[in-house]
């Protein structure tokens, strides 16, 4: 599936001389970035209606009801059948097609995210009705507010697991359909439901004794002690990043606090100098080394830009540029200059996982464009990077991005929608991409919302970032009665 071309010692030099190793050995070659125009914004906004959009309209994404929206489809949009499934889904292995015939709630939220973004990129009142759907249903059916939790996957009508049984990574991303649409709309009963399922993840996970979030909250086993980068991290992006913009104290002062304790266990217990990345967890030594479960670019570039953002939204200084200073390394590591993709991660060997993952390079991309609104060598990568996430990963026939793709063998790719693949970050990667461009270009980004009431422009923010709200139109949403399509122009993201 992904070649290996390029080695490092598997006992690894001081991080800068593998990176000098990493960048210039075994056929790769060095590559300086230097400032390159990228294309406008615009482009990016075609890219979500033209090359992802229509995967997600097909009538079999929408659900029965709409809103109920399937974990599972065939890379031609299809539904799948569990009794015979598409061979994507046996291709892909036991971890994916072992779960054929469950519905994730997870995978609904992120779905809900993809129709709020595309609202939000392009002001169509369709995805708006679908985004509110997919919150209703969630709203509706998953969200379990005796125990401030939510339900983790259904096998027909019957929910699982127990309450004590679910993880906290199912349970941040529960909670990001809701925490967009609550940022999208300012509706005030989402903006609650997702508070109250942050207050329970908190209230159930937060172990002040070992100083980080648990995995588990229950069960019997390993569960309990796994210790978790992801249970820390992925309440930051799904979530906390968001809500703290835009609830209401003293839940936004609670937000901020727990934003930047979580960048301080992020950086003291999984930060590892001398491997360059964030180990993926900590509860097996054997299994937190290179090439062990998570510890690869995507999580260490996604804790990295989580970090920074989080320095830029509370004003610490210090914590942004601790993530920045540490950034370059592992775009020097990650970029394939042969094929101008992102690698993967290392394997345990030390050799580069060459394959793009495409959750990776979406992360990847956007942490280079944030720093490329500072610095604009980064744009030196981007122009690489965008043509190969364009013209590699996304299938044109049918729409959205493959799971992966074989730079050796075009043939080879990842199926686009399973338990763990849905539209969340081909959505964010065209919202981040959009915004960085048209700063880059020197022209406003235009955002759409859906307000009942117009917050003041100060407490208007264009996603992860800060800016400046300027013009602000008012019209009226013909299918939604109540609020009204607010559209905002931003400059002067940072």
């Amino acid at each position: 599936m992904r070649s290996a071309r390029t080695s490092v010692p598997a006992s690894l030099a001081p991080l800068g001389l593998l990176v000098l190793f990493a960048a210039t050995s075994c056929g790769r070659g060095a590559f300086d970035p230097v400032p390159t125009p990228l294309p406008a914004g615009e482009a990016w906004v075609t890219h979500l209606s033209r090359d992802l959009a229509p995967f997600w309209l097909r009538p079999e994404a929408l659900g029965s009801p709409v809103g109920a929206f399937p974990t599972f489809r065939c890379d031609d949009g299809t539904l799948v059948q569990p009794d015979l499934p598409c061979g994507e889904m046996l291709v892909a292995g036991p971890w994916v097609s072992s779960q054929l015939g469950k519905e994730f709630t997870r995978m609904r939220s992120r779905q809900t995210y993809f129709y709020g973004v595309a609202f939000h990129m392009t002001g169509e009142e369709r995805y708006l009705a679908l985004a509110k759907a997919g919150v209703e249903h969630l709203r509706t059916h998953a969200l379990d507010r005796t125990n401030r939790s939510a339900v983790s996957w259904w096998r027909g009508d019957e929910a699982h697991p127990p309450a004590d049984a679910r993880n906290s990574q199912d349970l941040a991303y529960a909670n990001l359909g809701l925490a967009f649409y609550a940022y999208l709309t300012r509706d005030p009963e989402v903006l609650a439901d997702a508070l109250l399922l942050y207050d329970g993840i908190f209230e159930r996970y937060d172990d002040r004794s070992r100083g980080l979030l648990r995995w588990a909250a229950g069960g019997v086993g390993g569960e309990m002690a796994r210790i978790e980068l992801v249970a820390q991290l992925d309440q930051v992006n799904a979530y906390a990043l968001l809500l703290a913009s835009v609830a209401p104290e003293p839940h936004r002062s609670k937000l901020r606090t727990d934003l930047a304790r979580i960048a301080r266990i992020l950086i003291d217990r999984f930060w590892s100098e001398e491997l360059g990345l964030f180990r993926g967890s900590l509860h097996d030594p054997l299994e937190s080394g290179l090439g062990s479960r998570h510890t690869d670019f995507g999580h260490t570039i996604k804790a990295l830009w989580m970090i920074e953002r989080t320095g830029a939204l509370l004003g610490d200084a210090k914590l942004s540029s601790w993530a920045r200073e540490r950034m370059p390394k592992v775009f020097a590591l990650a970029f394939l200059p042969r094929d101008g993709c992102w690698a993967s991660g290392l394997r345990r060997d030390g050799s580069i996982d060459a394959g793009v993952t495409w959750w990776i390079a979406a992360e990847l991309d956007q942490a280079a464009a944030t720093l490329a609104l500072t610095d604009r060598r980064y744009t030196g990568y981007l122009e690489k990077t965008y043509a190969c996430w364009l013209d590699r990963l996304v299938d044109r026939e049918n729409g959205e991005v493959w799971s992966w793709i074989d730079l050796d063998s075009a043939a080879r790719r990842g199926a686009k929608q399973h338990l763990w693949k849905n539209g969340y970050h081909s959505a964010e990667h065209a919202l981040v991409s959009y915004l960085t461009a048209q700063e880059l270009h020197g022209k406003p980004a235009t955002l759409h919302f859906a307000f009942a009431t117009t917050p003041p422009l100060e407490e208007l923010r264009p996603y992860f970032f800060a800016g400046e709200a300027g013009s602000v139109e008012e019209s009226v949403l013909e299918y939604s009665p109540g609020p009204r399509r607010v559209t905002v122009s931003f400059r002067r993201l940072r």
